[in-house]
């Protein structure tokens, strides 16, 4: 039995070659920016999950492609924007669009991912499914799309105040701007698969839980990853002030000297790569990623078991090894 890396660079060539056809267009330097990130590598794990979630149910492979398809660009689509909102010059080890290719430009092509990920939806039709199947899919897909836009704006009015969230704002930022692509891949795969309405709620939480986990892994990286395993530049969440939790639980724990010197550095995009180091010092040594990370590992542990609740079938262990490796991933 192939293995979880395995599986899913297999599935990833099979979407990929999917993808690349909603990007074969004039004018072709649109195009090029619209079809940049993706070209330029990704996990591809929001497509693997909708798949396997479908593929519980007994839907197959190629006709889940476009919805498979429609996660991807809408995802990308939310990096291409969030990337010049956050001003972050660097993704998956390559200048980011709006680096590469101007604000302007880059702005247009998340627009067009955007309007792409409805057009990949609606190819839905030419499958086999029923048009309620294809109108409750484009409806998860059109809640995420609300929910990521709601999670982005939080974002942006929590970085502008002078306090941080508490534990539970945060879980609900990330709920928005995380947790709802996930919960859409496993609403529309398991609508797709056929699903009763019990299990696709079943689903949703399974996502929902997926994308919490994931977030607070992506935060912990942020602090404490490589770069050239993760192709993200580490520290860019302190120069942009992010209020993530691992900051929160560092700020409650360190000396008063600590915090004071953090203070100063988190949000100062002036801030040189010497006091980045410290920071990152001071944070590596608080225990505050650690903690995150069993925070994590905890919510991951409920994911598994809504799967659990669920017959053995090789879609249903691939989505459960993710899980698990969900929590303890360096990338």
């Amino acid at each position: 039995m192939l293995s979880l890396y395995d599986e899913m660079k297999s599935l990833s060539l099979k979407v990929d070659d999917y993808l690349s056809t909603y990007f074969r267009k004039e004018p072709q330097f649109l195009y090029d920016a619209s079809y940049y990130l993706i070209r330029h590598g990704g996990k591809r794990q929001r497509p693997f999950i909708l798949i396997n979630s479908g593929m519980m149910f007994g839907a197959s492979l190629e006709s889940l492609l476009p919805a498979a398809a429609a996660i991807e660009i809408l995802h990308n689509f939310t990096l291409v924007h969030d990337d010049i909102m956050d001003n972050d010059e660097e993704r998956r080890g390559v200048p980011t669009v709006h680096v590469k290719f101007g604000v302007p430009m880059a702005i247009l092509a998340g627009d067009l991912l955007f309007a792409k990920s409805f057009e990949a939806a609606l190819n839905l039709l030419k499958n086999s499914y029923t048009h309620k199947q294809v109108v409750e899919a484009v409806k998860a897909l059109v809640t995420a799309s609300i929910e990521v836009c709601e999670g982005q704006a939080l974002d942006l009015k929590i970085a502008e105040s002078k306090d941080f969230p508490s534990k539970e704002e945060y879980y609900n930022l990330i709920e928005l701007k995380t947790s709802s692509l996930f919960k859409a891949c496993t609403t529309i795969g398991s609508i797709l698969g056929g699903a009763d309405e019990p299990s696709i709620e079943m689903l949703k939480e399974f996502g929902r839980l997926y994308g919490l986990c994931f977030q607070l892994v992506d935060d912990v990286l942020a602090v404490t990853g490589d770069p050239s395993i993760t192709g993200k530049p580490v520290g860019n969440d302190i120069r942009e002030g992010k209020k993530t939790l691992v900051i929160k639980y560092v700020l409650d724990s360190v000396s008063e000297r600590d915090r004071s010197k953090l203070l100063s550095i988190i949000g100062n995009r002036r801030a040189s790569n010497e006091e980045i180091n410290e920071a990152l010092s001071i944070i590596a040594s608080s225990g505050a990623p650690d903690r995150v990370r069993l925070e994590a590992k905890l919510i991951s542990e409920k994911a598994i078991s809504i799967l659990k609740n669920f017959p053995k079938s090789r879609a249903r262990d691939m989505l459960i090894n993710l899980t698990m490796e969900a929590s303890s991933r360096s990338r």
